[in-house]
């Protein structure tokens, strides 16, 4: 099934659900020079920042969690094809168990709403970092707006979310901003938006970062982290096909290796 990739790690199947695209200008990006970005998107075999918007799909024996909501209808028609992934699958709303969400950007909460400003996964337990829920609490923003709808469980670093899944705070994005670790699996969430322009030099960050100092600091242990230990890693803007790999060590910033 086109926009669709798995991974078992340990008794949980993890499956990457595309649910949309876009392309960054070169304003999102602002440190690099133009002969530096187009350098580096020409050594991966591309002529714009393609991004794609991924959600994961976590089944288990304990039930179904989705861990972010993508789009919704918040990009147009370049994305939100999220419900379409679940019913090929044989989902509907009801059967998601839990929703993770690692933050309240726009492209992860937004599928969380119905266009009618409902919730689309109204019987699904909401879990996400404290922190996150303080920065997004009462703004006219689509985090905000969702967290008026329901009362999240609010939860830490390292919480133990049941079947070896924990949560990794990963601050700097935004200020709960938040992956998974499950098993040998790491999912980094926003860590990356661009692989191209960023795995050469992880201190370059987008103009979303809310705190890009942070973020940078953020973003270099994180990446060590998943090379150093071996980990697979997968984030919310990989590029595919192929959305689980390594990653080495290369000169002073880091490439994807095959698993």
């Amino acid at each position: 099934m086109d926009g669709v990739d798995r991974f078992q790690a340990g008794d949980v199947e993890v499956i990457c659900l595309v649910d949309g695209a876009k392309v960054f200008g070169a304003e999102v990006f602002p440190s690099l020079t133009e002969e530096t970005r187009a350098a580096r998107l020409a050594a991966a075999g591309l002529t714009e920042a393609a991004t794609e918007f991924n959600s994961y799909l976590l089944r288990h024996p304990g039930g179904i969690d989705l861990v972010d909501a993508g789009c919704g209808t918040l990009f147009g028609d370049g994305a939100g094809f999220l419900p379409e992934r679940l019913a090929a699958l044989g989902l509907r709303p009801g059967d998601i168990d839990r929703l993770i969400l690692t933050h309240l950007h726009g492209d992860h909460v937004g599928g969380a709403l119905t266009q009618d400003s409902g919730l689309a996964y109204p019987q699904a337990e909401v879990l996400m970092h404290r922190a996150e829920a303080a920065h997004w609490q009462g703004r006219d923003a689509p985090g905000g707006r969702f967290l008026s709808l329901t009362e999240p469980t609010l939860i830490e670093d390292g919480a133990d979310l049941g079947q070896g899944i924990t949560l990794w705070h990963l601050p700097g994005h935004t200020p709960g901003h938040s992956g998974l670790r499950i098993g040998d699996l790491a999912l980094v969430t926003d860590i990356v938006h661009s692989e191209a322009l960023q795995l050469p030099d992880p201190a370059c960050g987008p103009t979303f970062d809310v705190d890009g100092a942070l973020a940078a600091e953020t973003r270099a242990m994180a990446l060590a982290c998943v090379a150093a230990e071996g980990l697979v890693w997968s984030g919310a803007h990989i590029l595919g096909p192929g959305k689980f790999h390594r990653l080495a060590r290369d000169g002073d910033g880091f490439a994807r290796a095959p698993l």
